[in-house]
């Protein structure tokens, strides 16, 4: 997660007030953080501008409700995240070409992403450009609560504590749905690697 500015309890207390010169330093500050968030979640990135400026609209009219007991980016990504989710249940599943990026996932060089488990992963057995196609795919299908969990954790690199603060639930919750989430990766890869098989 981006690290705060060092004045920026001062910014929200001038935020508070109405100051846009202040909340204009926020804005420089973590938009690419949060245009990241947002176009990992949908895919697209005409949408992900539109998404963003609503975010710190949001933002911005909200100020007066952040209270401190997270931090600031945490608050955003909670914005950005509920944003991105209502953006992607607008369209429908036909229509949703976007992935997730993989260059954090899997590394700009490519590279695996392995959920938990005993047996070798899957992905190993494929070639690092069907490997990133195959799990861009299998994120943009999960179920959007668990979409936003592996995006969180996976590419945003939020602890739990983060992640449930942003997604207004439990930690307990952040872990289970993760789970479940690395588990459908997986069982999805693992259907992709035997139809290859069968067809060889």
């Amino acid at each position: 997660m981006i690290a705060p500015l060092p004045n920026e309890g001062d910014l929200l207390k001038r935020c508070v007030k109405g100051s846009t010169e202040a909340f204009g330093e926020l804005v420089a500050h973590y938009q690419d953080a949060i245009f990241n968030l947002v176009y990992r979640m949908i895919g697209h990135r005409e949408d992900a501008n539109d998404v963003t400026q609503e975010v710190f609209l949001r933002a911005f009219r909200k100020i007066g409700t952040f209270q401190g007991r997270s931090r600031f980016a945490t608050w955003l990504y909670s914005i950005a995240t509920n944003q991105a989710i209502s953006e992607r249940r607008k369209r429908s599943a036909a229509v949703r070409k976007g992935r997730v990026q993989m260059s954090t996932l899997a590394g700009d060089e490519g590279g695996s992403y392995d959920p938990p488990g005993d047996d070798p992963a899957p992905e190993e057995q494929m070639s690092a450009v069907e490997v990133r196609r195959q799990i861009e795919q299998a994120i943009d299908e999960l179920p959007d609560d668990y979409r936003a969990v592996v995006v969180l954790r996976d590419v945003e690199e939020l602890d739990y504590d983060g992640i449930a603060d942003a997604l207004n639930c439990s930690r307990g919750t952040v872990k289970s749905r993760l789970h479940r989430a690395r588990l459908q990766l997986r069982r999805k890869l693992e259907q992709v690697l035997a139809e290859q098989r069968a067809d060889r």
